[in-house]
């Protein structure tokens, strides 16, 4: 009769351990660190771009200017000869109340624009704008610089003022005028320049010493215009490189004008004669006086002068 007494033992055991299994408190299991592998794979915010200052500038690096070389500037100014004037003053800072800060691209980080002086010795080149951001390596420039001589005539030495309105730059600076040395101009003009997606162009100019004519839109008259086909050879004098306030003609002469916009139209006038009048996409020209004016075109800008009763179309960007 053994085995009667076996079972009853085995039973007890297992009762014991029942009990062991109830009494034992459930672990609560905590969450692993993620692994050195683990935490290299996981995305990290980008550190902010730290905000630009005047002193950064002092040792930024520029694109070529005045002919001279593109280079880190030193203290503000660039530590290079130019090729050809051995004596220029290379590209430097212009004046600190021509820098100023503003989000001119749209992308929520603002921007520094500066002016830029150079010589060739003596005799100074016109001033440039120069924008630069903030990266991840620090300052640098963003495009080209744009040329002021582009809007003044060629008026040389540095603006009187630089403004942000908006997302746009505002300079006022001298305008060099029909038959007046580049060194002393006598004209005062305001010029709006903005951000088209790589470089800063200028949009408008207004001339300050006349505020009556009005403001010139330059998306208007820039660019390369040549006879229209409405119009007969014997009128046809060649096409015009337009890039105000300087037009030039097919055979290299190269005039001054001036501008005037009156009941929303523009006209270039040289000192002593009308160049034409510009005409907008879908604006009908009415001239009953000219009956020989061109009305096709009319989805283009048209210029027409009704002296010489010349149609110039633009030709494509």
């Amino acid at each position: 009769m053994p085995q009667r007494k076996i079972i009853p033992a085995v039973l007890g055991v297992i009762a014991a351990l029942a009990m062991v299994s109830c009494t034992v408190p459930p672990t609560t299991t905590e969450p692993s660190s993620p692994s050195a592998h683990e935490s290299k794979l996981a995305p990290s915010s980008p550190a902010p771009l730290a905000d630009l200052t005047p002193q950064m500038l002092k040792s930024a690096k520029i694109p070529s200017m005045c002919g001279f070389p593109a280079g880190k500037l030193v203290d503000g100014a660039l530590p290079a000869k130019h090729p050809e004037y051995p004596n220029a003053s290379a590209p430097t800072l212009a004046d600190s109340k021509l820098t100023v800060a503003a989000d001119l691209t749209g992308d929520g980080v603002k921007e520094l624009v500066t002016a830029f002086y150079c010589d060739k010795g003596g005799v100074a080149w016109p001033a440039h704008i120069q924008l630069f951001q903030s990266t991840a390596q620090g300052i640098a420039p963003l495009g080209k610089p744009f040329q002021v001589g582009d809007v003044n005539g060629g008026a040389r030495g540095i603006p009187s003022s630089l403004k942000v309105d908006g997302k746009k730059l505002v300079i006022a600076d001298r305008e060099l005028l029909t038959t007046e040395p580049a060194a002393a101009p006598s004209g005062q003009i305001k010029a709006t320049l903005a951000w088209n997606g790589k470089q800063l162009v200028a949009e408008s100019i207004e001339d300050l010493a006349a505020t009556d004519r009005g403001i010139l839109d330059l998306s208007l008259v820039y660019g390369t215009w040549c006879p229209g086909d409405d119009v007969t050879a014997e009128h046809s004098p060649g096409c015009l490189e337009i890039k105000y306030p300087q037009v030039t003609h097919a055979n290299g002469d190269v005039a001054v004008l001036n501008f005037w916009v009156n009941n929303g139209f523009t006209t270039l006038n040289y000192s002593d004669a009308p160049l034409a009048m510009f005409y907008a996409p879908g604006t009908k020209i009415a001239d009953p006086a000219n009956p020989n004016v061109p009305t096709g075109h009319l989805n283009e800008v048209r210029m027409y002068n009704n002296q010489t009763q010349g149609f110039y179309l633009r030709e494509s960007k």
